[in-house]
């Protein structure tokens, strides 16, 4: 279930950085990047982080603008004293797209990425200013 955005309050730490789009390449650099803020910050990474992170990516570049060439996808990490979020803000939406949970499908190849999202944190939904999507997962 998409929840309304929660706010996002006085973080210990916060980074921002916009990745070129149209290149599946992007997710790995993304979690890199995730990644080594979290080391720089003496802060352990938690493994559900990481796979969170390459599927909001992942779903930004393959359902949004943000997978066209000269488009560009904005990640946002936010670590607080209870919780670590990010969020990944996307070029907008292709016509008819917008971000939901699809219905369970065991011999679908596709599909799974908000499944994954929504078991592994505490709440993700769509951002209130721009197009793209958050997750919050507990520290």
């Amino acid at each position: 279930m998409v929840t309304a955005v929660a706010p996002v309050g006085q973080a210990l730490y916060q980074a921002r950085r916009t990745f070129p789009g149209g290149d599946l390449t992007t997710v790995a650099a993304a979690r890199h990047w995730v990644e080594d803020h979290l080391h720089e910050w003496g802060i352990e990474v938690p493994d559900m982080l990481t796979l969170i992170v390459s599927e909001l990516v992942t779903n930004a570049l393959t359902h949004t603008r943000s997978g066209l060439p000269g488009e560009n996808v904005t990640l946002r990490l936010y670590v607080h004293e209870d919780r670590i979020r990010v969020a990944v803000k996307d070029a907008g939406p292709k016509p008819g797209r917008a971000p939901r949970l699809r219905p369970r499908n065991a011999s679908s190849t596709h599909g799974r990425g908000l499944l994954l999202v929504e078991a592994l944190c505490l709440k993700w939904g769509v951002l209130k200013v721009g197009t793209g999507v958050y997750a919050e997962i507990a520290r």
